[in-house]
């Protein structure tokens, strides 16, 4: 009967471990919000792409689990981000290239 149970070292440990990722994300969204009222110029837009880079690759680290996950799995992410990345340059190519004011 007790082999049907879970854990409980196991599942607080997750908890555990599901509850530092979300204090450390909490802690960017604070960073990023202050990092957006500072006065730097270009840097703060880099500043706050980083700081948004740092936040997704926890997610997809650690919520997502694409590092354990089958190479099929990380096929699919993969392509997400590129056609990301395509839409992206698209726009951007659209944008630099009108003329005139928007």
């Amino acid at each position: 009967m007790t082999g049907n149970r879970s854990h409980p070292s196991s599942s607080s440990a997750l908890w555990v471990k599901n509850g530092v990722i979300w204090v450390a994300l909490l802690a960017l969204l604070l960073l990023s919000m202050f990092l957006a009222y500072i006065p730097m110029g270009p840097i703060t837009v880099a500043s706050g792409v980083i700081v948004a880079v740092i936040k997704s690759s926890l997610v997809v680290v650690f919520f997502m689990e694409l590092i354990q996950a089958r190479a099929l799995v990380r096929l699919a992410a993969v392509s997400g981000l590129i056609f990301l990345a395509a839409m992206f340059l698209l726009t951007f190519a659209d944008v630099l290239t009108r003329t005139g004011k928007i």
